[in-house]
């Protein structure tokens, strides 16, 4: 591969990342917490430039995320392909634990999940060998010391019966002396040794890759004497790309490899993008791998920071893949798509609980955003609609029409740790509406109509740093309403999207 690699290879939340190849294409899948549809999976020709082709979790008997916060749900999945079937593995963390689905084309139909019942931990990873899969996996020592005092334990699974089978083998608690975190475990085959790679630290600034490798699969496991193979926490807080960790080998058709990780994008220190998936070459030396060999971080270049680009969001028949609702799928009473627009029926879910708001969103992917709608409303008391900028249920902002004493007011709120503040406030003309949000380096100015409504609004509440879990910021359109009987309908134009 001679092109250049432009990081992040998938920019917004798109974290823990695993990857498999299939002939000349290649396939990723990332963690989607309380999102839906739940994992998507991405198609590549040369591992620079990816389309989404799909989601591995559409149904809702695939995905039980009922009342879930936002950082819960689907954690780390591993994606494999094995004998012409495609397997991915993930844990719902909040509802269930460990399942595997399959399928023979990677854009679906995926099965429904068969649960591990033995399979403690999260993190779950599949290695195959001739007519044998073994199960990887995270969980707590029996006699933990402290927080995060885990080990990395591989048995065999067997898929005919869907269960584990066999003994149970301890394997590795991580390169450090009391490490914290060894998780994000995934096993390979390379010449005469088994390697294991793990992520290890924790997932914040102490983030890093550690690998360990052995003649038998079972072990002994020796750590690498370089451990950790690749991190950033080395490079001090300052550096604009934090948290490199939890990667994933693979190897071209051509011989050579790569990883991909997870990274964060800062800005001043905090994060409102979430973790990221990044590329990194690998060479092996000495039978160990070397993440990119002369340099030993992730380069910050020119299209780092500051990837211009625009995309338009039409509503059709069906909706745009990059698109997420919260914790299931709208019910088709709830929305439709006619002549390009889309008619969003005020929810009686609040944005702000662990229900399933009238919402549709795509993930913040830079710091320099704008994101516009023309919006027709006619609400009446305690509906409201419009555009919103979205951490979690503690943490967003809006920019809406409601009804209030019989008549549309147009308002800006803030929520910030669960308290809300009204920025703006003011009686508008019933109707028609264009809403615009612009954020620009972490702070947020909010438009009606072209009229400037409030400028430079600080966003750090909607960062992890201040608030917290594992996500980054979505926005889009949402409606929701007192009442829950409302049948008022919100109809949207096409969402504009701009980065810069």
């Amino acid at each position: 591969m001679n092109t250049e690699i432009s990081n992040p290879i998938l920019r917004g939340m798109y974290p823990d990342p695993s990857i498999c190849r299939v002939g000349s294409k290649y396939y990723l899948a990332n963690s989607t917490f309380t999102y839906v549809p739940g994992i998507p999976i991405f198609e590549s020709d040369d591992l620079i430039n990816w389309k989404q082709i799909g989601h591995i979790l559409e149904r809702e008997s695939q995905l039980d995320l009922k009342d879930m916060e936002v950082s819960s749900g689907i954690f780390a999945p591993t994606l494999r392909y094995h004998k012409g079937i495609f397997y991915m593995i993930t844990t719902n963390a909040g509802r269930g634990g460990t399942f595997y689905v399959t399928a023979k084309e990677p854009q679906g139909p995926w099965s429904e999940p068969v649960f591990l019942k033995d399979a403690e931990g999260i993190d779950p990873s599949l290695y195959f060998e001739g007519d044998k899969c073994f199960y990887v996996g995270q969980r707590f020592k029996k006699d933990a010391k402290y927080y995060g005092d885990c080990e990395i334990w591989i048995q065999e699974l067997d898929l005919e019966r869907g269960c584990l089978t066999g003994e149970a083998h301890a394997v590795w608690d991580g390169a450090a002396k009391n490490a914290i975190w060894p998780e994000g475990p995934h096993l390979y085959r390379k010449d005469d040794w088994y390697y294991l790679m793990i992520a290890e630290g924790g997932t914040a600034h102490e983030h890093s890759v550690s690998v360990a490798r052995s003649r038998e699969i079972f072990g002994p496991y020796e750590s690498c004497k370089n451990n950790p193979v690749f991190t950033h926490r080395h490079l001090g807080e300052k550096y604009p790309i934090q948290n490199i960790g939890h990667a994933d080998l693979i190897e071209m058709e051509d011989g050579s490899w790569y990883a991909v990780m997870l990274g964060t994008r800062m800005l001043d220190g905090r994060s409102a993008l979430g973790r990221e998936t990044f590329l990194v070459p690998v060479i092996w030396e000495n039978d160990w791998p070397v993440f990119y060999a002369g340099e030993g971080k992730v380069p910050v270049t020119d299209t780092t920071f500051g990837n211009k680009r625009e995309k338009r969001i039409c509503w059709e028949q069906d909706l745009d893949l990059s698109c997420v609702m919260l914790r299931k799928q709208l019910p088709k009473e709830r929305y439709h798509m006619e002549n390009g627009r889309l008619y969003l029926q005020c929810g009686r879910d609040a944005l702000s609980g662990t229900g399933n708001p009238s919402y549709i969103g795509v993930r913040v992917e830079e710091y320099n955003f704008s994101l516009e709608t023309g919006m027709c409303f006619t609400p009446e008391d305690g509906e409201e609609a419009g555009l919103i900028y979205f951490y979690n249920a503690e943490n967003y902002m809006t920019v809406s029409v409601c009804g209030a004493d019989k008549q549309p007011v147009v308002k800006i709120t803030k929520r910030e740790k669960g308290n809300e503040t009204i920025l703006f406030r003011e009686a508008c003309v019933p109707g028609s509406y264009r809403l615009r949000i612009e954020g620009k380096q972490g702070k947020m100015t909010c438009f009606l109509n072209q009229q400037c409504l409030t400028e430079q609004i600080p966003l750090e509440a909607m960062t992890t740093e201040e608030a917290g879990g594992f996500v980054g910021c979505t926005m889009g359109v949402f409606a929701v309403a007192e009442n829950q009987n409302s049948n008022t309908e919100a109809i949207f134009e096409k969402l504009e999207l701009a980065y810069s």
